[in-house]
């Protein structure tokens, strides 16, 4: 299993010289952010083309991307800025060399959450992005949340993955968001229900209180028992660590990164996988 690690668009997140610290400290790929700051002047495209080339000269790859999303809270309704960013990134991500794009799916706080209500909207929204997605040949990744989010219950998740049809929809698995989501049956039966639908991951850690974002391994998620089961499905895609990254301070920004490429490895080590 190779690693790579979520990049914020910064203003030195993607610069050479710290590309060629990512690649030294261990790391095989960058998971890109589409951050709303990478369309504030109109010059999106030009640094699009520069990080692409950067990461190639780091000989690092775009492992899978972010892709736009909407104010979670305030409505079911979407906002023609960001279906814009939408389109972009998922006409972009052949560029970057990313397969897979996670997305985040809509709320109905105006209905109290109700989930039908959610899942119809999510659903109508995600036909739409599909119709760019299907002329690129870009993924679209569902990611999973917590309450009161949508999609928070697995069995939600599925549905909207499988009621679109598409060999271009799957899920993407937080690790951390599924640590904060109460379940019936547990979090390791709920992993077990959705594995096979699964592209890309989110790994970070939490203390199933909120959702910080810490390396894999400094919190109580259940990696030891959730990571044989990946493996047991086959899935072959990236470790990819999403995790707050401390960046005013070089020296203490690489000790941060080849922590987390350390713990990784014991991880999947230990749950019976290889790095490399």
């Amino acid at each position: 299993m190779k690693l790579s690690i979520d990049l914020e668009y910064h203003v030195h997140s993607f610069e050479l010289p710290f590309l060629k610290r990512l690649k030294a400290l261990g790391y095989d790929g960058v998971d890109f952010c589409f951050h709303p700051a990478l369309f504030a002047d109109g010059k999106e495209e030009w640094r699009i083309a520069e990080i692409r080339d950067n990461l190639e000269k780091a000989g690092l790859v775009c492992s899978q991307v972010h892709l736009p999303f909407y104010d979670l809270l305030p409505s079911t309704y979407s906002d023609e800025f960001t279906e814009r960013q939408i389109r972009f990134a998922l006409k972009a991500m052949p560029i970057l060399g990313a397969k897979w794009g996670a997305w985040h799916a809509v709320c109905a706080p105006e209905c109290d959450h109700d989930r039908r209500v959610a899942l119809a909207a999510s659903q109508k929204m995600l036909r739409r992005h599909l119709e760019t997605a299907e002329k690129y040949g870009s993924g679209i990744a569902v990611e999973n949340t917590f309450a009161p989010c949508f999609p928070w219950y697995v069995e939600d998740h599925i549905e909207l993955i499988e009621s679109m049809n598409s060999p271009l929809v799957g899920a993407c698995w937080d690790f951390g968001h599924a640590n904060l989501q109460e379940s019936e049956r547990g979090r390791v039966e709920d992993f077990k229900m959705i594995v096979d639908k699964i592209k890309v991951l989110h790994v970070d850690d939490n203390h199933a209180c909120e959702d910080r974002h810490l390396a894999p391994g400094f919190g109580n998620v259940q990696f030891n028992e959730l990571l044989p089961i990946l493996f047991a499905a086959g899935f072959d895609g990236y470790f990819n660590m999403e995790c707050n990254i401390p960046l005013r301070n070089p020296a203490i920004t690489d000790l941060y990164c080849k922590a987390m490429v350390d713990c990784a490895k014991i991880l999947i080590e230990e749950s019976g996988g290889t790095v490399g």
